[in-house]
């Protein structure tokens, strides 16, 4: 039998089957882990904070979904509110850096457990250049590459159209190369 979909899985929640949530957590809880550190600065306390609550508020409108979008797309939506609104009612004090190592290091909490990061592996001129770019440039770079998304799922969790999601990712891209090479040439 294949295995559900995230429509189904929520809408068998909100028909009262708990064990839908429960399945719907398991596939997306890495993921969203990862990217809730990547926008809070690298907290991961933090991050489990956001993703807790955001699973609280797709409890609460579970109901309301109205499937204009897919429920990834939604899920993704929640939790990029919620961190924003974790960042204004609690201040983050680690920088920017931290984000960025964390966010891309992370492809999901087991993945890191299983494969450490290699410690001759310096990713200071990257995390560098990461922390200086913008919100919207370093959320893209976050959903399309460190998420591994299609442009056209990243463009619609954004809700900005597939042009501007391509010119912020290759306006990104092009000042991370040029960041990167002015570390490297003296």
């Amino acid at each position: 039998m294949p295995e559900p979909t995230d429509e189904q899985l929520l809408a068998a929640f909100t028909a009262g089957d708990r064990d839908a949530l429960g399945m719907l957590a398991t596939r997306y809880e890495g993921p969203l882990l990862g990217l809730a550190s990547g926008l809070l600065a690298g907290s991961r306390s933090l991050a489990a904070d956001a993703v807790q609550e955001m699973w609280l508020r797709v409890i609460k409108k579970a109901t309301g979904f109205q499937g204009r979008s897919s429920v990834k797309t939604w899920l993704y939506r929640i939790l990029i509110n919620t961190c924003h609104d974790l960042r204004n009612r609690q201040p983050v004090n680690l920088g920017p850096a931290a984000a960025v190592e964390n966010a891309l290091s992370d492809a999901s909490l087991s993945a890191a457990a299983q494969d450490p990061p290699d410690p001759t592996h310096d990713t200071g001129p990257l995390r560098a250049a990461l922390e200086s770019m913008t919100e919207p440039r370093r959320l893209t770079l976050l959903l399309c590459y460190h998420a591994g998304m299609r442009h056209e799922l990243a463009a619609d969790i954004l809700g900005v159209p597939l042009g501007t999601l391509k010119s912020r990712l290759h306006a990104a891209l092009k000042e991370l190369r040029t960041r990167l090479t002015s570390e490297v040439t003296p």
